[in-house]
């Protein structure tokens, strides 16, 4: 039976493999690049482990907890953050300030401006936004919460999650769990409320693994056994009849289903024929800006600050250079030496597009200063690991159901080829593996 070729050992890839495996179905699974995991990857060196893409994954469904334990040694590797990880950071006038917990918190923060607290506290009365019309992150904010709120709360956090701007992000499309909170409740209040009551809150669960993310597709791709290649080339791609035959590194199959999982702006380098590549060249349009991702190591004694929390996140008002920065060996055991700490900063975006760089000197030029300006640090570190990323995360921007409607398209013209992955089903680690999960 030819059944279906998976073109991308990422995660998106490798969780739809297994649910194929799961039903019976045969399955192959083509990379590129000498290992799987795309940008799951894990560093050890020196007593550090240092990652180079998402350095947790949160568990909040029954389905992921189920996966995790039927894949052969990643639920015993499993590691749940530390307690001190509830503890958030954003700056504000230089300072690190601390994200509140609950509502007390909320009303006594120095993060916000007393006129700040004040306009928020009108969000259940503000209308909601009529759902056809699309809306941009910021100007959700600014409408339900005001000023304040956007600028040192959602800016700062969008920069964390998508590297990315406010300004141009589609609410429906980057949040649109926010979207649906406030057509349903019509207020974000009276969403979260909803939540707590049913305790949607308390069943999230953040975690990682004892050697790194990497651990998840590596361990998944083990339970496969002869159905992932890695290291190959494909040389040609085309359809014949119903079906999709596949040459690559000497060899020529055909399949039932193809299933392409590498990220949008790789699609035009697959040897697809003409027509078809022509129209998936259309989704290059899709904007990824470029992250450098560099972990430093120091000593205990080498930085100021007690690090007691998850990180660190910069609102774009405050100028710095920096989107921000993880406090690893504070939230996960084993990710520096015992007398050392970790730290993982990020920089660029779209936010910095000028000041992120591929030369490791150019870029502890820029960022030193400002560690320790804002956490202390001073001297060398012990232990440096820097990833660039030219393309990092698919921005979903106004207008992005026009980039949708384009997937659907060519879906529909040539049976049997799907395409999937984070620039269509989410951006997180839990979107991956929900939608490998569910994909039919």
């Amino acid at each position: 039976m030819p059944g279906t070729c998976i073109l991308g050992a990422g995660i998106t890839g490798l969780t739809i493999a297994w649910q194929q495996s799961q039903r019976g179905e045969a399955c192959t699974v083509l990379e590129s690049a000498p290992v799987v995991g795309g940008a799951l990857r894990s560093v050890k060196k020196d007593g550090f482990l240092a990652e180079e893409g998402p350095h947790s994954i949160q568990i909040d469904s029954p389905e992921i907890e189920t996966f995790f334990k039927r894949i052969p040694g990643l639920n015993e590797s499993l590691i749940e953050v530390g307690p001190q990880s509830k503890k958030r950071y954003i700056v504000r006038d230089g300072n690190l300030v601390s994200v509140p917990g609950h509502p007390l918190q909320a009303m006594t923060t120095a993060l916000w401006s007393p006129a700040g607290k004040l306009r928020a506290l009108a969000e259940p009365f503000i209308r909601p936004h009529p759902p056809e019309k699309e809306e941009s992150v910021a100007a959700f904010v600014r409408r339900r919460l005001g000023e304040d709120i956007y600028q040192y709360g959602i800016n700062p956090l969008v920069g964390g999650i998508y590297a990315g701007d406010p300004e141009c992000l589609s609410l429906k499309h980057a949040f649109p769990k926010l979207q649906a909170m406030e057509q349903k409740y019509g207020s974000l209040f009276r969403g979260v409320l909803a939540g707590r009551k049913t305790g949607q809150r308390s069943a999230k669960r953040i975690v990682s693994f004892r050697d790194g993310i990497a651990t998840l597709p590596h361990c998944i791709a083990r339970s496969l056994p002869g159905a992932v290649q890695t290291g190959v080339s494909i040389d040609s791609i085309r359809q014949a009849d119903e079906a999709w035959e596949v040459s690559w590194s000497g060899q020529k199959k055909v399949f039932d289903r193809l299933i392409v999982t590498v990220p949008a702006h790789a699609l035009g380098g697959l040897p697809f024929e003409e027509t078809l590549a022509h129209q998936l060249s259309s989704l290059e349009m899709i904007q990824y800006p470029a992250v450098s991702v560099i972990s430093l190591g120091f000593k205990r004694n080498q930085i100021r600050h007690p690090l007691d929390g998850f990180g660190v996140l910069l609102p774009e008002c405050e100028g710095g250079n920096l989107l921000g920065v993880l406090f690893p060996s504070s939230v996960f055991t084993g990710r520096a030496p015992e007398d050392s700490v970790l730290l993982t900063v990020f920089a660029g975006g779209t936010r910095h597009p000028d000041r992120v760089t591929a030369e490791t000197d150019k870029l502890l030029g820029i960022i030193l200063p400002e560690l320790q300006t804002l956490l202390g640090v001073h001297g060398e570190p012990s232990f440096i690991h820097h990833k660039h990323w030219e393309k990092a995360i698919p921005q979903y921007n106004i207008g992005y159901a026009t980039i949708l409607e384009t997937i659907q398209s060519i879906e529909q013209a040539y049976s049997g080829l799907q395409l999937r992955g984070n620039y269509r089903d989410g951006i997180s680690l839990t979107d991956s593996l929900k939608a490998g999960l569910s994909l039919s």
